[in-house]
Protein backbone atom coordinates (compact mmCIF):
# COMPACT_ATOMS: atom_id res chain seq x y z
CA UNK A 1 0.00 0.00 0.00
CA UNK A 2 2.41 2.96 1.47
CA UNK A 3 6.13 2.20 1.54
CA UNK A 4 8.70 4.08 3.58
CA UNK A 5 9.11 6.10 0.12
CA UNK A 6 5.91 7.22 0.32
CA UNK A 7 4.92 7.96 3.83
CA UNK A 8 8.31 9.66 5.29
CA UNK A 9 8.12 12.33 2.71
CA UNK A 10 4.01 13.28 3.92
CA UNK A 11 4.93 12.66 7.67
CA UNK A 12 7.70 14.91 7.38
CA UNK A 13 5.44 17.84 5.40
CA UNK A 14 2.94 17.40 7.84
CA UNK A 15 4.73 17.43 11.37
CA UNK A 16 6.48 20.91 9.51
CA UNK A 17 3.03 22.35 8.93
CA UNK A 18 1.94 21.82 12.57
CA UNK A 19 5.09 23.19 13.63
CA UNK A 20 4.67 26.33 11.79
CA UNK A 21 0.84 26.90 12.39
CA UNK A 22 2.22 26.33 16.32
CA UNK A 23 5.09 28.85 16.31
CA UNK A 24 2.53 31.26 14.45
CA UNK A 25 -0.28 31.24 16.40
CA UNK A 26 2.21 31.50 19.54
CA UNK A 27 3.69 34.61 18.34
CA UNK A 28 0.72 36.23 17.13
CA UNK A 29 -0.75 35.64 20.46
CA UNK A 30 2.04 36.95 21.93
CA UNK A 31 2.27 40.27 20.28
CA UNK A 32 -1.74 40.45 20.68
CA UNK A 33 -1.18 40.44 24.29
CA UNK A 34 1.37 43.23 24.10
CA UNK A 35 -0.46 46.10 21.82
CA UNK A 36 -3.30 45.50 24.37
CA UNK A 37 -1.49 45.94 27.22
CA UNK A 38 0.59 48.79 25.09
CA UNK A 39 -3.08 50.21 24.14
CA UNK A 40 -4.03 50.69 27.79
CA UNK A 41 -6.62 48.03 27.45
CA UNK A 42 -8.98 47.32 30.22
CA UNK A 43 -7.80 44.11 32.01
CA UNK A 44 -11.09 41.85 31.30
CA UNK A 45 -10.68 42.57 27.66
CA UNK A 46 -7.41 41.62 27.80
CA UNK A 47 -8.47 38.34 29.62
CA UNK A 48 -11.14 37.90 27.24
CA UNK A 49 -9.44 38.71 23.84
CA UNK A 50 -6.21 37.05 24.83
CA UNK A 51 -6.23 34.53 27.65
CA UNK A 52 -2.91 33.70 30.04
CA UNK A 53 -1.27 30.98 29.10
CA UNK A 54 -1.87 28.28 31.76
CA UNK A 55 1.08 27.43 34.05
CA UNK A 56 0.63 23.64 32.25
CA UNK A 57 -0.52 23.58 29.19
CA UNK A 58 0.49 20.44 27.89
CA UNK A 59 0.06 18.15 31.14
CA UNK A 60 -3.14 16.63 30.08
CA UNK A 61 -1.77 16.00 26.64
CA UNK A 62 1.21 14.48 27.59
CA UNK A 63 -0.95 12.16 29.76
CA UNK A 64 -3.13 11.50 27.28
CA UNK A 65 -0.53 10.47 24.43
CA UNK A 66 1.58 8.49 26.94
CA UNK A 67 -1.55 6.64 28.16
CA UNK A 68 -2.16 5.58 24.48
CA UNK A 69 1.05 4.92 23.12
CA UNK A 70 1.33 2.61 26.03
CA UNK A 71 -2.07 0.83 25.31
CA UNK A 72 -0.41 1.08 21.76
CA UNK A 73 2.58 -1.22 22.96
CA UNK A 74 1.03 -3.53 24.76
CA UNK A 75 -1.38 -4.46 21.86
CA UNK A 76 1.89 -4.57 19.71
CA UNK A 77 3.69 -7.44 22.20
CA UNK A 78 0.50 -9.24 22.35
CA UNK A 79 0.18 -9.31 18.48
CA UNK A 80 3.14 -10.88 18.39
CA UNK A 81 2.19 -13.94 20.28
CA UNK A 82 -1.50 -14.19 18.16
CA UNK A 83 -1.82 -16.75 15.64
CA UNK A 84 -2.27 -14.43 13.36
CA UNK A 85 -0.17 -12.76 10.42
CA UNK A 86 0.56 -9.45 10.68
CA UNK A 87 -1.49 -8.28 7.43
CA UNK A 88 -4.76 -9.67 8.35
CA UNK A 89 -8.10 -6.91 9.38
CA UNK A 90 -8.00 -8.55 13.55
CA UNK A 91 -4.56 -7.26 13.83
CA UNK A 92 -5.67 -3.51 13.43
CA UNK A 93 -8.91 -3.96 15.30
CA UNK A 94 -6.57 -5.26 18.25
CA UNK A 95 -4.20 -2.07 17.70
CA UNK A 96 -8.14 0.21 17.46
CA UNK A 97 -9.37 -1.41 20.72
CA UNK A 98 -6.87 -1.00 22.86
CA UNK A 99 -5.89 2.30 21.69
CA UNK A 100 -9.54 3.04 22.61
CA UNK A 101 -9.12 1.49 25.85
CA UNK A 102 -5.95 3.97 26.50
CA UNK A 103 -8.08 6.95 25.40
CA UNK A 104 -10.73 6.09 27.74
CA UNK A 105 -8.11 5.38 30.56
CA UNK A 106 -7.10 9.26 29.79
CA UNK A 107 -10.57 10.16 29.74
CA UNK A 108 -11.39 8.55 33.54
CA UNK A 109 -7.29 9.80 34.83
CA UNK A 110 -8.21 13.38 33.63
CA UNK A 111 -11.64 13.89 34.79
CA UNK A 112 -10.24 12.51 38.61
CA UNK A 113 -7.43 14.71 38.60
CA UNK A 114 -9.81 17.59 37.47
CA UNK A 115 -12.43 16.63 40.37
CA UNK A 116 -9.28 16.85 42.69
CA UNK A 117 -7.95 20.20 41.41
CA UNK A 118 -10.98 22.05 41.48
CA UNK A 119 -12.65 20.30 45.21
CA UNK A 120 -9.06 21.50 46.54
CA UNK A 121 -9.00 24.63 45.11
CA UNK A 122 -12.96 24.95 46.69
CA UNK A 123 -10.94 24.03 50.12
Amino acid sequence: MFGTATLVPIAFVLALAFTIVGVTKIISDGRTRRRLIEAGAAPELIRLIAPAPKDDPDLYGALKWGIVAGALGVALILIQFLPYRSDEPIVLGVILVFAAAGLLAYYATARRLVRRTERDSAV
